[in-house]
């Protein structure tokens, strides 16, 4: 018989070190053992693909807490906390569907389609570096050379940041993220609470800087929708622009990264890809699915919930949702362990589902889509030259290192 205590020591494996690794095992034993799972330290982990799905859609599904204040606790000590509860990522109708409106429309189809000979020439500046490095002999680190400073660059176009002002950023949003963790200690608390700080600030100069000097670009917009009356106060305007760093840069860089690794490990994956390069689309949502960057998200229960297999949750209870062992959940994928970049059974949840669907998205995959075929087109031969070192966090799954050895195609 199943105790609690079985199912509390499989979610603290999930926590360790070596769980964070290789989590795959613990998930297909939670995943014989149901769809949730009670825990002394988390409330109740969610794990299957059904349930996370239907939460997240789930109009008495939220974020906010019992008393009515946003989903993050102690707001009025840790200013990490009081940022991102001021976003829509921690935030419910009507303030969710206010906020979001504001940004949409830098984020459609459209928009995102715009942006693509801005990222192909992105992408270009960075292998024609790594090229060259690679000709000389030289390994690689290709977070440090590409999946890191991509995507910042990125959206730092976007925003209308200076190229010199974006390194800071890696570190100051891969601490600000921990706060998203089930389970942050004091140091990273105050990592997370200086990195707020620190980028609160920096916005209140970008805007000051763009009133002057109104441009073309998205803090413009929001200045713009902020000063004729759309009801975005000053802190909001400044915490909107941290949250689009934080969501437009850790997703993405850690689906370029975790993308790549897949794909070494998975050689015959890779040669059918290299094979035929109109399965990218395909291989994009299977490496999402495989090694997804956001394994975590946290709900509220606004009322009494009954999911699909019949269980029942009551009202103001918190749920982690994990999104990884939705992925691997062997009732909807076939084999879930494995790597197929032809697998077609379910949408992937990596970029969430309902209201809180992230805005980012389209532009995300647009990102990894380019940067896997270029990456696939320059280099005919890519293999880790060293074991690659991740990051350890419950909610962010990605690597610090990637070090690889790259042979490039003969000059004609």
């Amino acid at each position: 018989m199943t105790t609690v205590a079985d199912r509390a020591s499989l979610i603290t494996r999930l926590l360790t070190r070596d769980g964070q690794q290789d989590p795959g095992p613990v998930f297909g034993e939670l995943h014989a053992l149901g769809e949730v799972h009670r825990s002394p330290f988390i409330g109740r982990l969610v794990t299957s693909y059904r349930a996370a799905d239907a939460l997240m859609r789930n109009p008495h599904v939220g974020k906010s807490r019992p008393d009515g204040r946003r989903g993050l606790p102690d707001e009025d000590v840790h200013a990490s906390r009081r940022l991102l509860n001021a976003t829509m990522l921690i935030a419910d109708p009507p303030d969710h569907t206010r906020l979001r409106r504001l940004v949409n429309k830098a984020f459609t189809p459209r928009a995102v389609g715009d942006l693509r000979a801005t990222i192909e020439g992105l992408i270009a500046a960075r292998l024609d570096e790594i090229t060259e490095r690679a000709a000389a002999g030289e390994d690689v680190d290709l977070m440090d050379t590409l999946a890191f400073p991509l995507p910042v660059t990125v959206i730092g176009r976007l925003v209308g940041m200076p190229d010199a002002d974006l390194p800071p950023f890696r570190t100051l949003i891969g601490d600000l993220s921990t706060v998203l963790d089930a389970i942050t200690d004091d140091a990273e608390l105050a990592a997370a609470d200086s990195a707020a700080d620190t980028m609160l600030d920096y916005f209140a100069g970008l805007v000051r800087e763009r009133r002057a000097h109104p441009r073309d670009d998205l803090t413009t917009a929001l200045i713009e929708a902020r000063d004729t009356g759309d009801r975005l106060t000053e802190h909001e305007l400044l915490t909107m622009l941290s949250l689009l760093f934080l969501a437009g840069f850790e997703t993405t860089t850690h689906l370029i990264g975790n993308g790549i690794l897949a794909l070494l490990r998975h050689p015959d994956q890779l040669a059918k890809l290299r094979a035929d390069p109109d399965l990218m689309p395909s291989a994009v949502e299977e490496l999402l699915r495989y090694d997804l960057p956001t394994q975590t998200v946290s709900r509220i229960t606004h009322a009494r919930v009954t999911l699909p297999d019949g269980t029942v949750i009551p009202k103001n209870r918190f749920l982690l949702i994990s999104l990884g062992a939705a992925h691997w959940d062997p009732r909807v994928f076939t084999h879930p362990e494995r790597l197929d970049i032809l697998r077609d059974e379910a949408p992937t949840l990596s970029f969430g589902s309902g209201i809180h669907y992230c805005l980012g998205a389209g532009l995300a995959r647009l990102e990894a889509r380019l940067v896997f075929g270029e990456l696939l087109r320059r280099f005919p031969e890519i293999t880790l030259a060293a074991e690659p070192e991740r990051r350890i966090n419950n909610a962010i799954r990605g690597l610090t290192r990637l070090p690889v050895t790259l042979r490039t195609r003969p000059a004609r």
